[in-house]
């Protein structure tokens, strides 16, 4: 079976559903989303950007902290959140809060990632919730979910070699 892109939606005015399959078991897809070594392989920044942090415990209570750097002196972006829920190769909450350079909050969101699987073929369901419509229509708006799927087509090559 071949992975389905990226499929988003937004059921209610505050929420955006992405869903994407792999054809790899979620054990091999937890650990890519988890793992700071394998997410720095297939976790994209802007093209002329670059990942200057990868942090990632996925335990309750465990941080989440990415850090980009843009092509410009002074260009950056970072992300932190924690982990209030993990169960391993099921299911991981995490609180996430998106910084400018200047520490200006841009959005912040509740995003929990759902895995199943069937015959070897991954589902993973994120559910984001933002603080209200309009960050929500930002996040819709900014092209993150274009972008998203560019990352998840290096993540099925990266899943490609360790199945």
């Amino acid at each position: 079976m071949n992975p389905q892109g990226l499929q988003v939606t937004t059921p209610t005015d505050t929420t955006i559903v992405l869903t994407r399959t792999f054809n790899a078991p979620r054990r091999l897809v937890w650990e890519a989303m988890t793992t700071p070594d394998k997410m720095r392989r297939w976790m994209l920044p802007p093209p002329g950007w670059t990942i200057a942090v990868c942090e990632c415990d996925a335990r309750v209570a465990g941080t989440l902290r990415l850090v980009w750097h843009g092509a410009e002196a002074g260009q950056s972006m970072a992300l932190h959140g924690v982990f209030t829920e993990a169960i391993t190769h099921e299911r991981m909450t995490h609180t996430e809060v998106m910084l400018l350079r200047t520490g200006e909050p841009i959005g912040s969101q509740v995003e929990t990632h759902e895995f199943s699987d069937k015959g070897g073929v991954t589902t993973m369901r994120i559910t984001q919730v933002y603080v209200s419509k309009e960050v929500r229509d930002c996040a819709v708006a900014s092209g993150a979910c274009p972008g998203m799927e560019e990352g998840f087509k290096q993540l099925d090559e990266l899943l490609a070699q360790s199945v």
